[in-house]
């Protein structure tokens, strides 16, 4: 069974001569245990259907099945729920809590999400092993923007998600960093069978990937490795 299934999937913004397609008739499924990349210029689609994809936002048409439920006319609660039972998100924008140390990102989540989450051991050795152990009692302003970057990919996987969706990850990243998360994400799809998606402008991805997707103009289609 697919994790992640899109049928028919468009979506469209604004109307008349102000109308965007922003995607167009996408059909794409991913299996546990899969790197997937999702690549193509600015304005291609790629965030929307990232965010399609986890249900943060409703296709104009199509359907959207997660884990063989169809999710597409989740209610918001229906869907918030699926999101933090399922589905870790690493956004852009990072969205560290400004006023919490690194320490208190992932006590917050022990609040929200009260069960299932990395033990104290798994989540030292997550730390350690995105290079951000020492920063665990500063603040989002007293880090560069790769730190906060490593950090908003260890919060996302605190939670143990079934599904990890990344929105560039790499990009504030060394070609140093950029292995350790390569591989991180290659080790948590092979060995702990977890679906992971990643859209991304960053080549040095590809060889930590399963399948490459190109998005262009709305379009998504499968290259060849």
């Amino acid at each position: 069974m697919s994790v992640i299934e899109l049928k028919d999937v468009s979506k469209s913004y604004g109307q008349g001569d102000a109308k965007v397609n922003a995607l167009k008739n996408i059909n794409f499924e991913t299996q546990k245990g899969e790197v997937v990349l999702i690549e193509g210029p600015s304005g291609a689609g790629k965030s929307t259907f990232l965010t399609i994809a986890g249900a943060l936002q409703k296709p104009t048409s199509g359907e959207v099945f997660i884990e063989g439920d169809n999710v597409t006319n989740y209610s918001p609660k229906q869907a918030d729920a699926l999101r933090l039972d399922k589905i870790g998100f690493v956004l852009q924008a990072y969205n560290l809590v400004p006023y919490l140390t690194v320490r208190e990102q992932f006590i917050l989540v022990d609040k929200v999400k009260k069960t299932g989450n990395l033990s104290k051991e798994a989540l030292d050795g997550l730390l350690d092993e995105l290079g951000i152990s020492q920063l665990v009692n500063k603040y989002p302003k007293e880090l560069s923007g790769g730190q906060q970057q490593r950090v908003a990919i260890a919060r996302a996987l605190y939670a143990d998600p079934a599904i990890i969706l990344a929105d560039e990850p790499t990009a504030s990243l060394d070609s140093e960093k950029v292995e350790e998360v390569g591989k991180l994400f290659k080790t948590l799809a092979k060995q702990k069978e977890k679906a992971i998606i990643l859209v991304t402008h960053d080549l040095r991805l590809n060889k930590y990937s399963d399948k490459i997707y190109e998005m262009l103009d709305g379009h998504l289609s499968l290259k060849k490795k």
